[in-house]
């Protein structure tokens, strides 16, 4: 699977996993389930608004999350500038520097090398 597709995935799990959480503790899914009915100590926690409201509030900074990547993704592919290996942005590069090779396998322009030697 590419990297689009695992994004994609990302967005969707976050989005659907926040609409779950905001809508499903007002619901009578929420009121009629498996631990209430085998655990009755827990039902006045988990029928409390406040509970509710906590995790209403997940499901919030879930959506969150996922639109927030989706908003983010976008700014990033349009801001994005190339950097050659020695971390020099493409656009801020001397059309006569030339790359080599140093000891320790790292890129940097021939310029930069003499300038510390």
């Amino acid at each position: 699977m590419g990297d689009r597709q695992w994004f994609v995935l990302y967005v969707l799990i976050c989005l659907e996993v926040g609409v779950f959480l905001l809508l499903v503790p007002w619901s009578l899914i929420w009121e009629r389930n498996y631990f209430l009915e085998t655990y009755p100590a827990l039902r006045p926690l988990f029928l409390d608004s406040m509970f509710r409201g906590a995790v209403s509030g997940l499901g919030v900074a879930n959506i969150y999350l996922g639109l927030n990547e989706v908003i983010g993704r976008k700014t990033r592919n349009s801001n994005s500038t190339e950097l050659f290996p020695g971390g020099i942005p493409l656009g801020k590069r001397s059309p006569n520097a030339r790359t080599s090779a140093t000891d320790d396998g790292e890129r940097q322009t021939v310029a930069t090398r003499e300038k510390h030697s």
